[in-house]
């Protein structure tokens, strides 16, 4: 349909259309004599035909009236002045998950030089000074698993708190610690994202140490501790073709054994340590079956199940604040504008490596290659414009978007449509079949499968 002052998707489910305003919001379920309605209301307002009981609520609904919220296009041209500093502090890593995104043949085991670090830590201390460029905080991150380095990473933490003694400290981490570590950690950390499988036996499975050796029990015991000291975490769940059917059981495992709020829940990627292994999928509808089903169970327990890309929640023209507004130093002392793209052997580095912390010259950003990121970013997201999760996922992840453009594969857009759709589904039934914005969850609903979504 014609483009107009309204943002309006139709959405087929079955025999019927989600009608979708995701900026006012609004979304309702409808026949296609309905759906017919609403475009001659919107293409033809005074044409006496379109007028019904049904229409006149939908205008005062506010279904016709422009979009209430207006969402800013990304500023290529805003100058780069992150105050959040990640550190990815080393290659190297304790564990040997069978489907690491970040293993490959020849990787070497690199660490990050202390001047590098200090280096970022005072240039984002320094952007901190100005409030429109954010809070300054550290975060640590992988390529490896970053608290390995140990000595580091207290050092790191302890400068970051000695130039602001109220700097968020965050990892993201296996958390395969030991008790000396855990009590040292949890005296700076403010928040903790642990990527963790689920019940002793997926988790064994699928994240055994270097060694071969099982890893459920340290990382139960360090989820204590975290939870001991009332230190805000989530968990971070990796789905593979074998784990799949596992999924709601080890979703309540963790509901019934932990005290986390939130779990992400992803499917493998197809690279690294995955790629060939017969891992990853490409059904979407056992997935989205498994996830929904494990979506509603941790609603029950009253926590929260989010798969990334799939947020109807949210409006916004960026999937995240990687490539805009964080400084990430790779343990080259490189800058990427995303930390799965940690070194030159990922097959974006030339897009997403753009520059360097220089232990003297602090900062240094390659001529154009940020600003040629970020168009490409745009021009992705441009695609996907007459999509329904167009304002949602913002074109997904970068490089995972220009993952699956390299390799033809459609897998997770189709998974965040289908998903999404089955959200907003939720959401219209939780509200008695006209959703006009978030509101108390009730029970979830029962939802249908994937179809192509079409634009009025």
């Amino acid at each position: 349909m014609p483009e107009s002052h309204k943002t309006i998707y139709t959405i087929p489910i079955e025999d019927k259309y989600i009608v979708y305003a995701p900026l006012m919001p609004l979304a309702f379920i409808g026949n296609k004599a309905l759906v017919n309605l609403v475009h001659r209301k919107l293409t033809d307002p005074g044409n006496k035909s379109c007028q019904n009981d049904i229409i006149d609520t939908l205008e005062k609904a506010g279904l016709f009236l422009p979009d209430r919220r207006k969402v800013p296009e990304c500023d290529c041209t805003r100058p780069f002045n992150p105050a959040l500093c990640i550190l990815m502090p080393t290659t190297a890593c304790n564990l040997a998950c069978t489907y690491c995104y970040a293993a490959y043949d020849g990787k070497r085991n690199v660490y990050m030089q202390w001047p590098v670090a200090k280096k970022a830590i005072d240039t984002a201390f320094r952007n901190s000074v100005n409030p429109g460029n954010g809070r300054f905080s550290l975060s640590f991150h992988g390529g490896g698993e970053p608290t390995l380095p140990q000595e580091f990473f207290f050092k790191a933490a302890g400068y970051a708190r000695k130039l602001d003694p109220n700097c968020p400290i965050s990892v993201t981490t296996n958390a395969v610690w030991d008790k000396a570590f855990t009590e040292k950690a949890l005296e700076i950390l403010t928040e903790i994202s642990i990527s963790f499988d689920g019940n002793e036996i997926t988790q064994n499975r699928q994240r055994p140490d270097r060694h071969g050796n099982a890893t459920f029990t340290k990382v139960m015991q360090t989820i204590r501790a975290i939870e001991n000291r009332k230190i805000p975490y989530g968990i971070r769940m990796t789905i593979t073709r074998e784990s799949l059917p596992e999924l709601r059981a080890n979703v309540e495992f963790l509901c019934t054994n932990t005290e986390c709020r939130s779990f992400q829940v992803e499917a493998v990627y197809d690279q690294g340590r995955a790629e060939g292994s017969g891992l990853t999928m490409d059904d979407i509808n056992p997935f989205v079956d498994e996830y929904m089903d494990a979506f509603r169970s941790a609603a029950s327990h009253g926590r929260n199940l989010h798969y990334s890309s799939a947020r109807p929640h949210l409006i916004t023209s960026t999937f995240c604040a990687a490539t805009s507004n964080a400084l990430i130093v790779t343990a080259d002392g490189e800058l990427t504008a995303c930390y799965e793209v940690f070194d030159h052997n990922h097959p974006l580095a030339e897009d997403f490596i753009i520059g360097r912390i220089d232990p003297v010259g602090g900062l240094i950003l390659d001529p154009g290659k940020r600003d040629n990121l970020l168009a490409k970013i745009n021009e992705n997201r441009s695609s996907c414009r007459e999509c329904f999760c167009y304002y949602h996922c913002a074109g997904d992840c970068p490089p995972k978007a220009f993952m699956a453009q390299m390799k033809n594969d459609r897998f997770r857009c189709a998974v965040t449509k289908a998903i999404t759709r089955e959200l907003i589904i939720e959401r219209i039934a939780d509200s008695d079949g006209f959703w006009q914005g978030d509101s108390v969850r009730k029970e979830p609903t029962t939802a249908n499968r994937e179809k192509p979504d079409d634009r009025i």
